[in-house]
């Protein structure tokens, strides 16, 4: 009598077993299909999660490499600052820097890809606000380093 009711606790210990296994996949497998059709965050409209002038940007980085990168590395970055220089590489892509002229640490902004100068004309030497996703900050003593901006999206106030 023993052995049978033994043979029936461990038949349902297996079958709660395999229940909790088939649920924590199909758990799994949701979780990863939303994630996958996750949409990218709209960098123009979404609320950044800081917001300074270039040159405080800069300053952060210059003075504490380690701290700025774990504080502002992923997030998004409102930053308002002088246009110095624009360019368009051969994709049609634009990148605009911030900040002061070359040979020093700029804010150097990776455009959104539907940014274009045609459809939001910029000029060199006006103040604008752009906003994106902080990847880094490239160190460099001799040519002057880069706090490196991707996503970017012009924000009109």
């Amino acid at each position: 009598m023993r052995a049978c009711s033994t043979i029936k606790n461990e038949m349902k210990n297996k079958k709660v077993l395999l229940l909790f296994i088939v649920v924590a996949a199909l758990a799994g497998a949701f979780y990863a299909y939303r994630e996958y059709n996750r949409p990218p965050l709209n960098t123009s409209s979404a609320m950044p999660d800081a917001e300074l002038t270039g040159a405080e940007l800069i300053a952060a980085f210059e003075q504490d490499e380690t701290g700025a990168t774990s504080r502002f590395a992923g997030k998004l970055v409102r930053v308002q600052d002088v246009l110095s220089d624009l360019a368009e590489d051969e994709s049609g892509s634009y990148t605009l820097v911030l900040g002061a002229g070359p040979g020093s640490t700029v804010v150097r902004c990776s455009m959104d890809s539907a940014f274009s100068v045609k459809t939001t004309p910029v000029t060199k030497g006006e103040k604008i606000t752009l906003q994106g996703i902080c990847s880094g900050y490239n160190k460099d003593e001799l040519l002057g380093s880069d706090v490196i901006l991707v996503r970017c999206a012009l924000i009109k106030e």
